[in-house]
């Protein structure tokens, strides 16, 4: 126990040494001199802290008090100008100049501003803003003479009562309420200030309106729109009311009851204004009278102006008032404690003060006696303080003096020979340090550095000179480790316990210049002669940080935009997810996708485009709060995370200057280019809890944007994830069909006009689905096209058609012909191979002429090489290429020449209403001239009565196709009609 007390005597007096230093050079006079100035600084540090803090507190909540009683008789005025409202309107419907009722509030309502301007201070009643208000405040003055209609009288109503709530959050502004530093106190001052007044005003308006309405007995569509929208306010209003009181409840528990029974009566009054305006006025029914219904919801209102007055306000004056008392109470509390510690210490230093000088001048005469050679002399003293020890070691010393002068020469001897052996160890210790890869600083058990090699003047910028003797705590430690760094050597030094001795560990360096950098430590302590040192080996390891944060950064960030990528994004939502199940909020997952990137990226370069999805990035930033999460995915596809959402609105408003920030023109170098974005919006919970569930949906809503023509945002819902489902689904069937032989050719004749003779047929692809029967290619061929199925099943209706072509060839014409229809994905698609068909015809042995190919003006539009060779080496072939539904698309004339086409198709639309002396003949005579013209042949579609064939015929269209002559059916029905045909024409 000794040894311990020992050991924290040391480490006490070493960690005061400097003081004591400065102190040792003074009486004890001054000393205690310094000790009285000291406490009376720092107790008057203390109190002055305490008093200008509890300041802060008192000084702001005066003026938010001065605030309530100055927006007090504005809402009093608010009161008085709706209730004249209503009075107003009434009277204008039924053409009275003014009844008693009416004037006396006039008067009254007078009165109340006359009063509320004295209460003002002379800033606000000077403002424009009050002179505003002074206007209106006239015009309704003399409504009468201005002879003003309903609409003008409620509008010049509703204007004042705007402005002057516009005074009152001006009020709120100035006088801090708005700012309140608690939150109970918070919430409780916005609702009674803004949030109950606005859901008054918009029952003010409901009575207005109603009483209006009931007087005049009818009600017409734009009255009743604007009270379905009064009505809709007063909804949203009523839900904020709610939400603030609860919240108000939450941080204020004892107002519970009382607030629960304000706000069930302003809810009561509500409803039963809101479902007497629904049930007798929106009806129709009119049955209540216009002064009960004036009457009924004047006391519904002035109830919730009462709960306002009695409950809200006066609460949250109280609440202010209380803070300030219990402030002030505190402040004047520990003002007097500090003056009675400040007594005390005073008291407590004068007598230490006598005592200790009474006792050191009994010890300076028995020590003076003992150096003039009196062996004898000895100190006694009555005190049991240090002085005491002093006195007891000092007659020690006497006692022992002569035995020490003996003992004094052998140990000097000892003693020699042990510092020269230090010194022989030290020497090849330093050697061994100085060629060490690592800094090492070497300390005693006082933090005093003692030892420095080359690489810790190289880490830390400190020459050895410049840092012996002093402390590591003042060279090498940053300041927010000081304290911890002293203590654990105490700790150490008391216990022996370190856990970080003899280990590694990173913490942060301090260099000279004052900049701080990660280190990697290891500290080993050695007990030498009875104390302790301790050698740190130490290493910079600021390269080896750089590079896993490069290496971090570069696997969660995107290197072209900077913000997060994929994986980083799918980390925050989780975190998000997390703290959403803590809060109970919501989360609104924004996906993005650039509209007509691709064709940006084509025309200007890659370089360009990587320019415009920066830009993008920064203005999809801008829209959202720091808090929320803009990742990119790749390509031009970003997301949004819009976390801890208390009004889903706020999910349209994001997406909506989303949309409108990247709809505004993009600067390119020299090129300005626009696109535009489409949107898909989930919510968390309320559509799905898992993440990539929210991912799908939020693309499916997206997709779905897209569709709906771009530019616009779109919210997920269940039908579009059944929609979602069956797709997929579909898709899944689509590829199993062509291997279990689903599919089917179906042939539509086509005629020729001349002869009636069945001269070509159309493939038309069916798919027997083996549940639901015949799918409507609608279904089925755009997402053939899209999964590129497409492909595989147009070369199988292909070879399917020319192997039937063989068998029926007997039965057909020398110049019968088979068209294909060609879907674009085929041309553009690589495994789309021209030579495959010409072979596999070569194998049947049947001509290439007997085959033509169907496509569409789009394909034309979307010309590149690889369509141009194709399309070039069909014609080399030998097969025929025929443009369907000409006259719908925006091909050029110039490709009808170019690519050798041989059969204009007229789309069934022109055909549909075909009569003489219409636009649709006038086209379809226009498209066969100039088909004719280019030495082009023309097939009429959708053909269907014999007028039409006629006009067609006349006009000089070749050939014709349509249910006039057959709808498109299997190859047993198609080949009946050639069987007929072939008997009809021998």
């Amino acid at each position: 126990m000794t040894n311990d007390n020992d050991s924290a005597g040391k480490i006490i007096g070493l960690a005061v040494s400097p003081i004591r230093t400065l102190l040792d050079r003074l009486n004890y006079t001054r000393k205690f001199t310094i000790l009285w100035l000291l406490s009376a600084v720092a107790i008057a540090v203390v109190v002055y802290s305490l008093v200008a803090s509890l300041d802060r507190v008192i000084e702001p909540s005066k003026l938010e008090l001065e605030g309530i009683a100055l927006v007090e008789p504005i809402i009093q005025t608010i009161q008085l100008v709706q209730i004249h409202r209503g009075l107003s309107i009434r009277a204008f419907v039924e053409n009275k100049i003014m009844t008693e009722q009416r004037a006396a509030k006039q008067r009254e309502m007078f009165r109340a501003f006359k009063a509320m301007e004295g209460e003002l201070p002379a800033r606000l009643t000077s403002s424009e803003a009050f002179a505003s208000i002074k206007t209106r405040w006239q015009r309704l003055h003399t409504e009468e003479k201005q002879r003003l209609t309903v609409d003008d009288s409620f509008t010049a109503h509703t204007d004042l009562i705007e402005h002057l709530q516009a005074l009152k959050v001006t009020i709120a502004d100035d006088y801090a309420l708005t700012l309140d530093p608690q939150i109970g106190t918070f919430y409780l001052i916005d609702t009674a200030i803004n949030k109950l007044p606005r859901m008054i005003e918009y029952l003010g308006q409901i009575r207005a309106y109603g009483s209006g309405i009931l007087v005049a007995r009818k009600i017409t569509e734009k009255q009743k729109i604007q009270l379905q929208i009064l009505i809709a306010k007063i909804d949203t209003a009523l839900k904020d009311f709610h939400a603030y009181l609860e919240k108000t409840i939450k941080h204020n528990p004892m107002l519970q009851d009382s607030f629960n029974k304000a706000a069930e009566n302003i809810i009561n009054s509500t409803q039963q204004i809101i479902e007497l305006t629904v049930s007798d006025i929106l009806t129709g029914h009119f049955s209540t009278p216009p002064d009960k219904f004036l009457e009924i919801a004047t006391i519904e209102i002035d109830n919730s102006y009462t709960q306002l007055y009695q409950a809200l306000l006066p609460t949250a004056r109280d609440l202010i008032q209380r803070r300030i008392d219990q402030a002030q109470k505190t402040m004047f509390t520990s003002v007097g404690t500090a003056l009675l510690l400040l007594l005390l210490v005073v008291y407590l230093s004068v007598s230490i003060y006598y005592a200790i000088i009474g006792n050191i001048q009994s010890l300076v005469r028995s020590a003076r006696a003992f150096a003039n050679g009196d062996l004898n002399a000895r100190i006694r003293l009555t005190t049991r303080d240090e002085l005491r020890w002093l006195c007891d070691s000092f007659n020690e010393m006497a006692d022992g003096f002569n035995a020490m002068l003996e003992a004094r020469i052998a140990a000097e001897a000892e003693q020699e020979q042990a510092k020269r052996a230090v010194m022989e160890g030290r020497e090849r210790l330093h050697a061994v340090i100085e060629s060490a890869l690592d800094a090492v600083v070497q300390m005693d058990a006082s933090e005093i550095i003692i030892g420095w090699n080359h690489q810790a003047e190289a880490i830390f910028g400190w020459t050895q000179e410049e840092v012996i003797g002093k402390t590591v705590s003042e060279t090498i430690i940053p300041p927010q480790y000081r304290e911890a760094h002293c203590q654990g050597l105490k700790h150490f030094l008391k216990t022996g316990d370190a856990p970080i001795l003899n280990s590694r560990f990173e913490i942060t360096g301090l260099h000279r210049d004052g900049h701080e950098f990660p280190v990697e430590l290891a500290i080993v302590p050695i007990h030498m002669l009875g104390k302790y040192e301790f050698s740190a080996f130490i290493r910079d390891i600021t390269g080896r940080k750089k590079s896993d944060e490069l290496i971090w950064r570069q696997a969660n960030f995107d290197s072209l935009t900077e913000l997060p990528n994929r994986q980083m994004f799918y980390d925050r939502l989780d975190q998000d997810i997390k703290k959403t199940h803590r809060f109970g909020s919501k989360i609104a997952l924004l996906f993005i996708d650039l509209d007509n990137f691709k064709e940006i990226n084509d025309t200007l370069g890659h370089s360009m485009g990587d320019i415009l999805l920066q830009e993008a990035a920064q203005r999809i930033s801008h829209c959202v709060r720091e808090t929320d999460t803009v990742a990119r995915l790749g390509g031009d596809e970003f997301t949004v995370i819009l976390a801890e959402l208390d009004d889903i609105g706020s999910a349209e408003r994001v997406a909506g200057n989303i949309l409108q920030r990247l709809a505004e023109p993009f600067r390119l170098g020299d090129e300005v280019v626009h696109v535009s974005a489409s949107i898909g919006i989930t919510l968390y919970p309320d559509d799905a809890t898992e993440i990539e569930a929210l991912f799908r949906n939020a693309d499916q809503a997206m997709y779905m944007a897209k569709n709906k023509g771009r530019n616009r945002f779109e919210y997920f819902t269940q039908a579009m994830q059944q929609a979602a489902q069956n797709r997929m689904r579909l898709i899944q069937e689509l590829r199993r069909a062509l291997t279990a032989n689903q599919f089917r050719v179906f042939y539509q004749p086509i005629i020729d006009l001349r002869t009636g003779h069945i001269i070509k047929a159309e493939t038309l692809v069916r798919w027997q689905h083996p549940e639901r029967g015949l799918v409507n290619p609608a279904e089925f061929i755009p997402l053939a096209e899209e999964t590129g199925l497409i492909v595989d099943i147009g070369n199988w209706v292909f070879r399917e058609s020319a192997r039937q072509l063989k068998q029926w060839k007997p039965l057909c014409a020398r110049e019968f012909q088979i068209s294909v229809n060609i879907s674009p994905i085929q041309f553009h698609s690589t495994d789309f191979v021209c030579q495959a068909w010409h072979t596999y015809l070569q194998e049947l042995g049947l001509p290439p002429h007997s085959f033509a190919i169907e496509i569409t003006e789009g394909l034309l539009l979307d010309i590149d090489a690889s369509v141009t060779d194709k399309l070039l080496a069909f014609h080399e072939m030998g097969i025929q290429v025929a443009i369907d539904d000409f006259g719908t698309g925006y091909s050029s004339l110039s490709y009808l020449k170019k690519f050798d086409i041989d059969y204009l198709k007229i789309d069934q639309s022109f055909v549909r209403d075909l009569a003489a002396d219409t636009d649709d003949m006038a086209l379809s005579e226009a498209i066969i001239v100039m088909a004719h013209k280019l030495g082009l042949k023309v097939i009429a579609e959708g053909v269907e009565t014999e007028t039409q064939q006629e006009l067609l015929f006349t006009a000089g269209c070749d050939f014709a196709q349509g249910y006039l002559y057959s709808k498109p059916v299997p190859a047993e029905e198609f080949e009946l009609l050639l069987t007929a045909a072939a008997g009809e024409n021998p």
